[in-house]
C-alpha cells in the first residue's frame, strides 16, 4: 500500500532520503533541485516557501491549487466556547516560549519573558502562557515570578492544537518564538510577535500583515537570538 502524496519540505539530503523510502505515488521534495520528486518538472524556485510549494505542487499533480485562508469558523464550536471560558477577559498577551526541537537553540531566554511579562502586567494585561504541562521547572519559575499569569490550557481537558488556535483569538497579542504553537496561534491572525535567530525568518515566520518579526540575524547580525533585547519587543506592545 502506497501514500498519494508524501511532501518534503526541509530539503535536507537526509531527510529526504528516509522520506524517499516510504511508498508513496507521487513524491515532492525541493532537496538538489527537485531531483527527488516523481515527476520532473519546470518547478520553481523563491523565498516564499508556501507559495513555492503550492504552485509547485499544482505542477507535479497537474492540477490549480486554489490558496484558501484558514477561518475560526471551521474550528468546532467547542473549542470556541472552551476558549472563552478559560479566557472570558480582555487584554490577553500570550506566550509560546519552548522549543520542540532541540538540535538547534531558538529559545529565547526564560528570563527574558519573566521581565517582558512583568513589564506587561504593568501595562494592565495579563500573560497567558502556552506551555506542556510536563515543563514543570519552567512552570514552576514562572509562577513564582508572575504569579497572576495563566496557563489556559492546564485547566482544560480538551488539550490539542485547535484549542490552542481558539485560545489564542482571545488574545491581544502573541509573542512567540520559532516553534509549532507560533504556527497555532497565527491561523487566529491575531497580531504576534515572532522571534527568529537560528531558523530562516524569511521562511517559517508567518505570513499575516500584523506579525511583527524580530530576526537577530537582522537586528544584530548573528543567530544567537539571545542578543534580542525587552526592550526590542516592547516597542511594539502599547
Amino acid at each position: 500500500e502506497k501514500f498519494d502524496l508524501i511532501i518534503d519540505l526541509q530539503s535536507k539530503l537526509r531527510n529526504t532520503l528516509i522520506l524517499k523510502r516510504i511508498p508513496s505515488v507521487n513524491f515532492y521534495s525541493s532537496t538538489f533541485n527537485y531531483n527527488f520528486c516523481s515527476l520532473k518538472k519546470d518547478y520553481l524556485s523563491n523565498n516564499n516557501i508556501s507559495q513555492k510549494t503550492i504552485l509547485n505542487l499544482g505542477k507535479l499533480l497537474d492540477v490549480n491549487i486554489k490558496k484558501v485562508d484558514f477561518s475560526l469558523d471551521n474550528l468546532n464550536q467547542i473549542y470556541i466556547n472552551e476558549a472563552k471560558k478559560l479566557l472570558p477577559g480582555n487584554n490577553y498577551i500570550g506566550f509560546s516560549i519552548t522549543q520542540g526541537n532541540e538540535y538547534r537553540k531558538k529559545s529565547w531566554p526564560l528570563e527574558n519573558f519573566i521581565i517582558l511579562a512583568k513589564k506587561i502586567e504593568e501595562m494592565n494585561k495579563i500573560p497567558v502562557f502556552f506551555v506542556e504541562k510536563e515543563n514543570i521547572e519552567i512552570i514552576n519559575q514562572i509562577k513564582l515570578k508572575v504569579p497572576n499569569s495563566l496557563f489556559p490550557e492546564h485547566n482544560s481537558d480538551l488539550v490539542c492544537p485547535a484549542l490552542v488556535t481558539a485560545l489564542s483569538s482571545r488574545l491581544e497579542k502573541g509573542i512567540s518564538i520559532d516553534n509549532g504553537v507560533m504556527h497555532m496561534m497565527s491561523l487566529a491572525k491575531v497580531p504576534m510577535i515572532v522571534l527568529f535567530g537560528p531558523t530562516n525568518s524569511e521562511k517559517f515566520a508567518p505570513s499575516h500583515e500584523n506579525t511583527v518579526i524580530l530576526d537577530s540575524n537582522k537586528l544584530y547580525k548573528t543567530s544567537d537570538i539571545s542578543k534580542i533585547q525587552v526592550e526590542d519587543l516592547l516597542k511594539y506592545i502599547n
